[in-house]
C-alpha cells in the first residue's frame, strides 16, 4: 500500500528552511498552511513525501499535477 506524509515547510526570510509539522492528509496540511500564512517572517509550503509502498516516477508526475 502506498502511503504519503505531507510536510509543512517554512522558508525563512533569513535564508533557512525548517520543517514545521507532518500531516497524514493534504487537506490537514493546507489548513495548517492557511493558519501559518499569517506569520510574515517566512513563506510556507506543503511538500509531499512518500514513506511507504512502491512508488514509480510516473506516480510522482501525477502527484505534482494534482497538487
Amino acid at each position: 500500500m502506498k502511503y504519503m506524509l505531507f510536510i509543512l515547510v517554512a522558508q525563512l526570510h533569513s535564508g533557512g528552511t525548517q520543517t514545521v509539522a507532518a500531516y497524514p492528509s493534504l487537506e490537514q496540511c493546507r489548513d495548517a498552511l492557511n493558519a501559518a500564512a499569517t506569520n510574515v517572517a517566512a513563506d510556507y509550503t506543503c511538500a509531499a513525501t512518500p514513506v511507504g509502498g512502491r512508488w514509480s516516477q510516473k506516480d510522482s508526475r501525477i502527484l505534482m499535477v494534482r497538487e
